[in-house]
């Protein structure tokens, strides 16, 4: 027997739950005095998490004794009156007798530390956990009942699929649940699921993920497609870890891997995160914003803010917030590490937060690919819908410039994420940390308020690509930096951001715990400013804002300008002629000081 198989051996061997095993399927440890599987059924050597039935998921994760089961009353024994040699009734049935469940669906309320909740948790004793009509009918309750009363659900899936004895009209109970599962998202309310062993086939495609959150734990099997049908198909042995919440992760497909014993904890995290109440609030008189800056040549804060030892967006985020829940991917299949995106609390807020990663990347440090933009515009929908602040961390490379980027729909993913940071309702704050590159910084900096750090660049291009198109060298980078005008001081001016965050000694790689307090608090007065405005007049403001970047003039006086421009411009480059060439030097030696003018 193969390792997978030894390890799928718990379902049928402690399907019920009730058995307790001597010695672990995995790695035959004695389990007898196991405090591990005692309280969790997990083996405390190696790991192994056994099945648990849906009661005693629910127990596991709600407040003991506040579990109240609703529905039991709905079922469907034998829609289509399937026939086959042993009656389709009959085994619906033998597994209600079997488990003490009238469907695989157990659907209830409780609370959750003391916040109620909606629970519902497919058994797979039952049927191997498959959704037919009754348990559709149940689930659909559930979402619906949640979304009347205003509360979370929590969904625990230990799945086959849907119910093949039930015909189409088991097909049919996808839609049902869509239906039903967008009741609550018009409301705004969290829907988390937990993916156990084995959660696989159409409940995997058409019920986890409508979540807003997906975790599992260690070592499922999850996935849409039978691990048989995908080896017969392809007639190839699959790799070991195939089809298991770790690829899944890697790619981005699920958020986390969360321990049995932890599960608890993580899901009251999440759902205080999801459906926080307060937010940041000014007493008293605001603080004044520190105006003094050192004033560096432009190149050397173009060094600075590339130094190797500058605090990256994580390391801000992780100091500046006391909690901080990561998701992964938008579950299009890659997770891009040049991102890192989720839920965390600043000031007992709960807000979303975007940071680019100049250190990670999937074709090199800092350069962000589609899946990238992806994964900050799936950020952006959870900010829309929860009605939580943004705060983005800019530092990067740019965008990703390859053809496989290019492939996957590189400049539309760009194009999005712009649009959706725009057109965002909640609250919105960007924050120039380093490097603010390009396309790949302005994607996700058209927010309510730009702050930039002290030391950092935001740049059209690199100097040293601008001095490479201009003067055909790099040599004069430094003359070239200072004429971008992509200081702090320089985008203050501008109008391009709105504060500068003063840095630490001679930059925040000197002392990331001071940068961090410094940038805290400037995040802390910025948003809690954005926060006093109204909604329709903030996001008017934002919209003018951006429409009228850049100074321009009507007809007469454009007319105007335009010809003394033109004026001054010849003036100068007669005068650089007469300054180049020597006193009577014959005609064809005449050559322009300025590359540039001859085009």
């Amino acid at each position: 027997m193969t390792l997978r198989g030894l390890l799928r051996r718990d379902r049928a061997a402690d399907r019920s739950g009730e058995e307790r095993l001597e010695r672990c399927f995995a790695c035959d440890a004695d389990l007898r005095e196991s405090r591990s599987y005692e309280r969790h059924r997990v083996c405390h050597a190696c790991g192994h998490h056994y099945h648990l039935n849906a009661r005693q998921r629910v127990t596991t994760i709600l407040d003991p004794g506040s579990f109240r089961e609703t529905d039991r009353s709905v079922t469907a024994l034998d829609p289509i009156q399937f026939r086959e040699r042993q009656s389709y009734r009959h085994r619906v049935l033998e597994a209600q007798r079997r488990t003490g469940l009238a469907e695989a669906a157990f659907t209830g309320t409780g609370a959750l530390y003391g916040r109620e909740v909606v629970i519902a948790a497919l058994d797979f004793s039952f049927l191997g956990g498959s959704i037919g009509v009754a348990s559709g009918e149940r689930l659909a309750r559930a979402f619906e009942r949640a979304a009347s009363r205003g509360l979370a659900v929590v969904t625990v899936l230990s799945t086959s699929g849907v119910r093949m004895r039930e015909g189409l009209l088991a097909l049919m109970q996808l839609p049902r649940l869509a239906t039903a599962h967008q009741k609550l998202a018009e409301k705004g309310l969290p829907h988390i699921t937990l993916l156990a062993d084995p959660s696989t086939g159409s409940a995997f495609a058409g019920l986890a993920n409508l979540a807003d959150f997906i975790i599992a734990e260690p070592d499922a099997l999850v996935g849409y497609s039978a691990l048989r049908e995908m080896r017969e198909r392809t007639g190839e042995e699959l790799p070991q870890d195939a089809h298991t919440s770790e690829s899944h992760l890697r790619r981005g497909l699920i958020d986390a891997i969360v321990k049995r014993e932890d599960l608890r904890p993580s899901l009251g995290l999440l759902i205080d995160l999801l459906m926080s109440n307060y937010e940041l609030r000014p007493v008293g008189r605001p603080e004044r914003e520190p105006r003094e800056y050192s004033r560096l040549e432009a190149w050397r804060q173009v060094q600075l803010s590339r130094h190797e030892n500058r605090p990256t967006a994580p390391d801000f985020i992780r100091r500046i917030t006391t909690t901080f829940v990561e998701i992964h991917g938008d579950r299009s299949g890659e997770d891009d590490p040049s991102i890192s995106a989720g839920l965390g609390l600043l000031g007992g807020e709960a807000v979303i937060l975007i940071g680019q990663n100049r250190l990670q990347g999937l074709a090199g440090p800092g350069a962000i690919g589609p899946a990238g933009f992806h994964k900050a515009r799936r950020a952006m929908r959870l900010a829309q819908k929860f009605k939580l602040p943004l705060i983005t961390f800019l530092d990067s490379d740019g965008a990703r410039p390859d053809l496989a980027a290019e492939e996957a729909g590189l400049g539309d993913a760009i194009a999005r994420c712009m649009r959706d940071m725009l057109r965002l309702q909640s609250p919105s704050l960007a924050v120039i940390t380093g490097e603010g590159a390009s396309e790949a910084a302005v994607a996700m900096a058209v927010a309510d308020r730009v702050l930039m750090l002290e030391n950092a660049v935001y740049e059209v291009v690199s100097p040293e690509d601008a001095a490479r198109r201009l003067y055909g060298e790099a040599a004069r980078v430094d003359e070239v930096a200072e004429r971008l005008r992509l200081t702090s001081h320089d985008c203050l001016r501008l109008g391009i951001v709105d504060s500068i965050v003063p840095e630490p000694g001679e930059g925040a790689h000197t002392n990331h715990d001071e940068a961090s307090l410094l940038l805290r608090r400037s995040v802390v007065r910025s948003l809690t400013a954005i926060q006093r405005e109204r909604p329709r007049r903030r996001l008017n403001r934002r919209r003018d804002r951006y429409r009228n970047t850049g100074d321009t003039h009507a007809w007469v006086r454009g007319r105007v300008e335009r010809r003394l421009a033109d004026l001054t411009d010849r003036f100068a480059h007669w005068r650089r002629r007469m300054g180049s060439q020597p006193r009577r030097a014959p005609r064809h030696a005449e050559t322009p000081a300025d590359p540039e003018i001859m085009r």
